[in-house]
């Protein structure tokens, strides 16, 4: 089963009675920068089947509040580019100004955490798969406030060599399908995670909805390709009629020598 799947996600982390794996999650998200961890999360708007069977976005929203009021928000998202960048700090932005009503008062404004799961390279200057962003002083590095922290988690940058704390390693390798008998040796929350996960699998709604998002996910991939290659094709004609030359029509496109020599 794809873990990455939305609606998988938002079952696991997102409804009630599973706030102990969700909390686990931020925690090892936390924990892997020494930063304080969360107790006693409350989820916001926790997972209803019925709201999310035909959800069309490829992207998990998340919400939590601590006892000390601190809000989480986790998102996952399975493509992207570097405007998903402001896409976050929108979201955080979002959040964090939800947190006040016209005309009260601004301390009551508390931290908001936003960990971003992504199954695509964000940072193509960083060799490490977590990352995580302050508000800062330049010339003293000082933090201006622990309001606003913005982690990333970027899957294809995560190997067994990564120096990441083994507990977040843990949830990194059963995003990317990890045995479920060796994540239980490292972290036993995975016990509670495997029998989610076959209470998943054996609730045909759920297991139904998984399957057509699924389908649906593969299908906007061809058509996505499909349109992609077209619109190749129509480029190495157009550079044909130019006289271009062939090697750098096949290195603009992506074609091969064979394909552009048949238009």
């Amino acid at each position: 089963m794809d873990k990455l799947n939305d609606l998988f996600v938002r079952y696991l982390l997102g409804k009630n009675g599973n706030e102990n794996m969700l909390e686990d999650m931020v925690n090892a998200a936390l924990s892997d920068f020494n930063f304080e961890e969360v107790k006693d999360l409350e989820i916001i708007d926790p997972y209803n089947l019925s709201e999310n069977i035909d959800l069309k976005e490829s992207i998990i929203d998340i919400k939590a509040k601590t006892k000390d009021n601190q809000t989480v928000i986790i998102e996952i998202q399975l493509q992207g580019n570097q405007y998903f960048i402001r896409r976050s700090l929108y979201y955080w932005a979002n959040s964090y100004s939800s947190l006040l009503n016209k005309s009260e008062n601004y301390t009551k404004l508390s931290p908001v955490i936003s960990i971003n799961v992504l199954d695509f390279v964000l940072f193509n200057d960083i060799d490490d798969f977590h990352s995580c962003y302050l508000l800062k002083e330049i010339k003293h590095n000082k933090i201006l406030t622990d309001h606003c922290m913005l982690h990333y988690i970027e899957l294809p940058k995560f190997n067994l060599n990564n120096n990441g704390k083994e507990k977040l390693s843990s949830w990194i390798k059963f995003f990317k399908g990890e045995n479920m008998s060796n994540l239980i040796k490292e972290n036993n929350i995975f016990e509670e995670v495997e029998k989610r996960c076959q209470s998943f699998i054996d609730s045909d709604p759920l297991i139904n909805a998984y399957r057509k998002k699924e389908w649906n996910e593969y299908f906007y991939k061809e058509e996505l390709s499909e349109a992609i290659k077209e619109r190749e094709f129509s480029m190495a004609k157009s550079m044909k009629k130019e006289n271009i030359d062939i090697e750098l029509i096949k290195k603009i496109t992506g074609l091969t020598i064979d394909e552009i020599k048949k238009l």
